[in-house]
């Protein structure tokens, strides 16, 4: 055997060639990353996933070196760790032996799915599973047993870059004992999309430790903290790692679902005289399917689409002349949500899904629709198209979205374009065309390009249809930062499938900043200040709407309690009045004024945690003052308070009026085991006299097995201050769901 090794190196020699065990590295040839390529083990032997790692096959695997992230970079770890990856042709396997000298004080607070939160000990296992250098999977178990999977976006660039409602078919099991505790993770590659190659598959690999009581995080790669708190799941510093001879399967899940309940509801007709009463039996049936197309294409399809489930709005006090931006929470839309954004900036873009099935702030039936998302060799893709029924006087329309963007120069520059059509029944249609591209230029510097064309037959076609947007900047938290915006919408740009804050305007903004993460010898752990100032012009007046000053410092303890104080000077043009309420108009005018605003996080590993800020200034011609809370505990596993609230007094001297808001919310959540768990919140607004009750009871035995009770109930508190005299139930409904998925 020796001699034919032997003689297999001298061919390679001789001819050039590099041997095939040459070209990769193991986890114990280096320490904290490899420049070359990463062989995973298979796994020789069966693997009970039942949360103790003590089978003789996780023994012949290799563990994966770790260094120290948090809280004091490249310290000594606290505690042993122990790392392994492997796979097999069905799965691939990731266990954590979690040694702990104070077993007793491991954190386990909830029992509740999908709650990323940092005040519980926790493990994952992070997949590029494309290779990219933008996706990453993440598959989280906590110490209590609780699964969490996320899907990092973007290269973890922007202010919230992860999808937590992004669901996935694995299994995750722990046990805690005397040493500590163990997890073992198992995720079937038919949960997975991926490239192969010549019987090669590459993807990138991290995995991670996170200890709640010292706020200590055990990381695989090294990478450093430059870009924040998301330098932790960044999936272009991932290890590239290698699978060999795998193959991806193509699992088809069919979920049918059935619902039935009652509903009542009194709402103001289109004449504004009166209430008009709505109520009936609910049953209904609906179906979704998810088909593996090929190795890298995943085909959604829906018919009769159900929204049931979803939790009601967060009540929102808005003291601004433009529409509030609500998340979508919809689950067919979440899933690989970012296939399909063309985003301008804060909340603006061209394509919104809640322009789907909502119209007028009404509900409207979605008969259904498919989406198709994946890797087309380098392209990523993204179609959806989705039916809307009649309702209440509304038509029918079709809503379809084609997405393609690829990487261009570097392993960390995309460009792309996209087309988005709304049709009517009636003959009425948008549609938008845009390209758009983000440029690596070097190190943390980027550039960020978009161009949207909309063509609506009611305005014109030129290019005052158009948007534009151009953003350099640099993507670090530490040293020195800057970041310049332009801006420009035309007059006749109509985003009808976007949202878009404001019209007819052009913005420059411009951004300067330092920043310092501490050392273990530091008395702060992160300390930064920056000033930026933003401007907004009308295209067609050509004069100012609105200018924006600030300077914000920020300071961060080795606890996490974080600090932050900003100082803004705004000036507004108004060009027609706009009201803040009912009875308070704010009237044209150009107003100058000044305001403070002071926030402060507590510890977010702690049991009791809070989110507090306060506002103190001017607003326009009157005085503000605004102040919010948002604490949080769990009182154990099973049971979670949490709750908000915010207090709004607006006064305005000269004109002798006065603004009054609160606005309240009150959530229990009881999360018995990982099956079985119950929410209920109460939320009211005084602005809009209102009161929303919401409980949800699910029961779900296992994976795609689901049973949910809704009960929502919507009361107007002041009944007889609207005109006409609202009736005090705004709307009542009882449904039961349920659905099961079937593998094939």
């Amino acid at each position: 055997m020796t001699k034919y090794y032997f003689v297999l190196l001298l061919v390679s020699f001789l001819t050039g060639a590099q041997p095939v065990l040459a070209q990769y590295a193991t986890f114990s040839d280096h320490e904290f990353r490899s420049d070359k390529p990463v062989l995973i083990q298979r796994m020789n032997g069966a693997i009970a996933i039942d949360g103790k790692v003590n089978e003789a096959a996780w023994q012949e695997i290799t563990p994966i070196p770790f260094h120290v992230y948090d809280p004091s970079y490249g310290a000594p770890a606290s505690q042993k760790t122990e790392f392994r990856v492997a796979y097999d042709d069905q799965f691939v396997y990731f266990s954590c032996v979690c040694f702990d000298s104070e077993p007793d004080k491991i954190a386990q607070t909830t029992f509740k799915r999908d709650a990323w939160e940092s005040n519980y000990d926790q493990v994952a296992l992070m997949l590029d599973t494309f290779n990219d250098k933008e996706n990453n999977l993440l598959f989280i178990v906590s110490a209590a047993g609780v699964r969490i999977d996320v899907a990092i976006l973007n290269d973890a660039q922007g202010e919230a870059p992860y999808n937590i409602p992004w669901n996935a078919f694995w299994d995750a099991e722990t046990s805690v004992g005397s040493h500590g505790w163990d997890a073992e993770i198992r995720v079937p590659l038919s949960s997975l999309r991926f490239n192969s190659s010549n019987d090669v598959t590459k993807m990138g690999l991290g995995v991670y430790r996170y200890l709640s009581r010292a706020n200590e995080m055990h990381l695989y790669p090294e990478r450093r903290k430059t870009w924040g708190f998301f330098s932790l799941f960044k999936p272009s510093i991932a290890q590239e790692v290698v699978f060999e001879r795998i193959e991806p399967k193509r699992a088809t899940y069919i979920t049918p679902y059935l619902l039935g309940g009652s509903s009542r509801s009194n709402t103001l007709n289109d004449a504004e005289t009166a209430y008009e009463q709505d109520s009936g039996p609910t049953f209904d049936v609906g179906l979704d399917v998810k088909v593996g197309l090929t190795s890298n294409l995943t085909l959604d399809l829906t018919a009769n689409t159900d929204f049931a489930q979803v939790e009601a709005d967060d009540q929102q006090i808005n003291l601004t002349r433009f529409s509030l931006f609500f998340p979508e929470q919809r689950l067919f839309f979440q899933e690989r949500s970012t296939n399909f954004e063309l985003n301008f900036g804060q909340s603006n873009r061209l394509f919104y899904t809640r322009q789907i099935g909502i119209n007028d702030e009404e509900l409207v039936p979605l008969l259904g629709g498919a989406k198709i998302v994946g890797k087309v060799g380098s392209w990523d893709v993204g179609v959806l198209n989705m039916q809307s029924g009649r309702q209440n006087g509304l038509p029918a329309e079709n809503f379809g979205v084609v997405r393609l963007r690829r990487q261009v120069l570097n392993a960390n520059s995309f460009a792309g374009g996209i087309v988005t059509t709304r049709i009517g029944e009636k003959g009425g249609q948008n549609i938008g065309l845009g390209i758009d591209g983000i440029v690596r230029l070097r190190g943390e510097d980027y550039l960020s390009l978009a161009a949207v064309h909309t063509f609506d037959e009611e305005v014109e076609r030129g290019f005052d249809a158009t948007r534009l947007r151009a953003h350099l900047r640099r993507e670090a938290t530490e040293g020195f930062r800057y970041s310049f915006e332009f801006n420009r919408a035309g007059i006749d740009y109509r985003p009808d499938m976007g949202f878009e804050m404001r019209e007819d305007y052009t913005e420059a903004k411009f951004q300067g900043g330092w920043g310092r993460l501490g050392k273990e010898s530091d008395r702060l752990k992160r300390i930064e200040g920056f000033a930026y100032t933003d401007v907004f012009v009308g295209n067609s007046t050509q004069q100012l709407q609105t200018r924006e000053s600030t300077i914000k410092g920020t300071i961060q303890t080795w606890t996490d309690f974080t600090v932050e104080l900003q100082a803004s000077r705004w000036t507004e043009n108004l060009d027609e009045a706009f009201e803040l309420s009912d009875k308070i108009e704010i009237p044209v005018d150009r107003y100058t004024y000044n305001e403070v605003k002071i926030t402060a996080t507590t510890w977010g590993s702690k049991a009791i945690t809070s989110t507090n800020f306060v506002v103190l200034g001017q607003f326009f011609d009157g005085n503000r003052f605004t102040i919010q809370t948002a604490p949080k505990w769990n009182v154990s596993k099973v049971l979670e308070l949490s709750g908000s609230y915010q207090f709004d007094h607006v006064k305005f001297a000269t004109r002798q009026e006065t603004f009054d808001a609160h606005t309240m919310r009150l959530k229990v959540g009881l999360t018995f085991n990982r099956r079985f768990s119950v929410s209920s919140f109460v939320q009211y607004g005084s602005d809009a006299d209102f009161l929303l009750g919401n409980f949800r009871l699910r029961f779900n035995p296992k994976e795609g097995n689901d049973f949910y009770l809704v009960y929502n109930e919507g009361i107007h508190t002041d009944r007889f201050a609207k005109d006409p005299i609202a009736p005090r139930l705004s709307g009542r409904t009882l449904l039961l769901k349920y659905s099961y998925t079937f593998i094939k």
